[in-house]
């Protein structure tokens, strides 16, 4: 009884057991996994709010946190345009409206692409730089320098019956060499062309001369040849010594110049060679005051011993050279000036309404010699489509554009003059300092200098500080109308530290640019490249200078201009 009763307790705790274990809840062996640290980091990056949430515009009413894209863009309502809206309060067009593009002659300028983005831009409530509307590089030079090109008239040329002998009749006469020849109006023998005069003496040589009259307005210098019809035998002047001619003021016996004989004009014997013979004057060795006869004589015919022969159609060959009526200076300038007028209004008037900046000049000083403009006229052959404006109106060229942006634009628009290089040429802050200053004096305000920053990771930051120290002491508003920091090569070579860098590259940018100029005269930064460049891009092909990859996604560059405006 006993042995039966443990076995069936044994059963009955062995049963509970499985009971028990068949009522517990089911544990997964599945656990949290640990997220990517690049995960992490993006999530960090993308917790910041927009960027331009961190400006503070207190005291710094024209600082504008700018970003540069294409009219495309903005037509489109592309991806990029729409995700930087919240992220920027300005759009830059830096160098797109370029004379070359839109000036194709005297037509009207029409800017659509232009107009069509600033119109599409108009509900967003971003402002617009736009610019530069003056520079000498991508102009239509080709057209400019057509206008200045002188003025060719094209010569002109044709003949005058100089002795008519349709109006004589017939039998009368006309004076000869010899007082024992005659010339006299006879019917021509063909009876086709109505009068020819008859050269006649039975022995020795003799000539006819004939009183000519030139055109009015025509002088003898402007004549080239004499062209007359002949009709002679073998025997009497066909062959003979040749043809011979003179010019002299009166009647008389010249010395005669010599031809070659009718025959070998290409005349067949007795018959007419209408227009073959043609003497040029030349062999006549005119002076100049025979040049500037308007009568004289003329002495022609053929040198034979016994003449009989007829002549017909006395004809003076003339031709007026074309003549090269040269532009003045004066002229010239009042033509550039018109030209820069006309264009300026048009890009001004498609941007009224909405533009509310403008770089108006771009690059005026000499690289070589800051202090002065820069100039065209020291370079033998010019690079395809610059035109230097000034070298026409001079250092008032500025202050031209200036004025008529003035005459046609809002009057809140804010006027830059845009100059580069100035971080390895320095000299040229002081030189456009003096420049604007003489463009102010001729009562053309200019609120502002641009400048453009392609910067790297191992830039000198000294050197840019106190490039923006000098800036600051100009007293002007200074913009920083396109800014990128480079890595020193594509997006596969650039390490995590290296993007670090850049970060702090951005942050201390930003920093410096708030301490070092003042709020009053801060107009903002514009970036050239907010997202990194594709291998195919025009400027830092595949280099990574964005504050966004080429997937959209926020970088380190992101969270360096945040922590710069936030130190400000």
């Amino acid at each position: 009884m006993k042995i039966f009763n443990k076995y069936w307790l044994l059963v009955v705790f062995t049963a509970y057991i499985f009971m028990s274990l068949g009522c517990a809840k089911f544990d997964s062996n599945e656990s949290q996994y640990d997220k990517p640290q690049s995960l992490i980091d993006q999530e960090v990056l993308n917790s910041y709010k927009p960027l331009k949430s961190y400006v503070n515009y207190n005291g710094q009413i024209n600082f504008k946190l700018g970003v540069e894209l294409t009219f495309n863009d903005l037509v489109n309502n592309s991806l990029l345009y729409r995700m930087l809206q919240e992220h920027f309060d300005q759009i830059t067009f830096t160098d797109k409206l370029n004379h070359l593009n839109y000036v194709q002659g005297s037509d009207s300028i029409t800017l659509n692409d232009f107009r069509e983005a600033l119109e599409a831009n108009d509900t967003t409530g971003l402002s617009v730089y736009a610019g530069s509307i003056i520079w000498h590089k991508n102009q239509n030079a080709a057209y400019l320098n057509s206008l200045l090109a002188d003025s060719i008239l094209q010569g002109t040329s044709g003949s005058d019956v100089v002795v008519d002998f349709e109006s004589s009749t017939i039998g009368d006469d006309f004076p000869t060499t010899t007082g024992d020849a005659s010339a006299t109006i006879v019917a021509d023998p063909d009876g086709k062309s109505g009068n020819a005069v008859r050269i006649l003496k039975v022995t020795g040589t003799a000539f006819p001369q004939f009183k000519v009259n030139l055109p009015d307005g025509k002088t003898l210098g402007q004549y080239e040849s004499v062209s007359v019809d002949f009709k002679g035998g073998g025997c009497c002047g066909f062959y003979g010594a040749g043809m011979r001619m003179a010019i002299t003021e009166g009647y008389g016996n010249p010395s005669l110049t010599g031809y070659g004989g009718p025959s070998s004009f290409g005349i067949a014997g007795d018959q007419w060679g209408r227009g073959l013979i043609v003497l040029p004057l030349e062999n006549l060795n005119l002076s100049t005051d025979q040049k500037k006869l308007t009568s004289f004589v003329l002495t022609i015919g053929s040198q034979t011993g016994a003449p009989d022969y007829l002549l017909d159609n006395v004809r003076m060959n003339w031709k007026i050279s074309g003549d090269t009526i040269r532009k003045s200076d004066e002229q010239k300038a009042n033509i550039i000036r018109g030209e820069l007028g006309r264009w300026v209004k048009a890009v001004v008037l498609t941007g009224k309404g909405h533009v509310g900046s403008w770089s108006v000049v771009k690059e005026p000083m000499d690289d070589d010699n800051p202090a002065q403009i820069r100039t065209g006229k020291t370079i033998e052959v010019l690079p395809a489509n610059t035109f230097y404006w000034q070298d026409y109106l001079g250092k008032d060229y500025a202050a031209i554009a200036i004025d008529t942006l003035r005459k046609y634009s809002d009057a809140t628009n804010k006027v830059f003059i845009t100059e580069t290089n100035l971080l390895n040429n320095r000299a040229k802050v002081q030189g456009l300092s003096d420049f604007i200053k003489y463009t102010e004096q001729k009562g053309a305000k200019v609120d502002g200098i641009a400048t453009e920053l392609a910067l790297n990771i191992n830039s000198d930051t000294v050197q840019v500080e106190t490039l923006l120290s000098e800036l600051a002491g100009t007293g002007k508003l200074i913009k920083i109308s396109s800014l990128d920091i480079g890595t020193g090569g594509s997006a596969n070579q650039t390490t995590t530290e290296t993007y670090q860098r850049q970060a702090d590259k951005y942050q201390w940018f930003v920093e410096a640019y708030n301490k070092l100029i003042p709020a009053a005269q801060r107009a903002g930064i514009s970036f050239r490249s907010p997202v990194d460049q594709s291998s195919s891009s025009n400027w830092r092909p595949g280099e990574p200078v964005g504050l966004w990859n080429m997937q959209n996604n926020r970088k380190q560059a992101y969270k360096g201009v945040v922590e710069g405006l936030q130190n400000n």
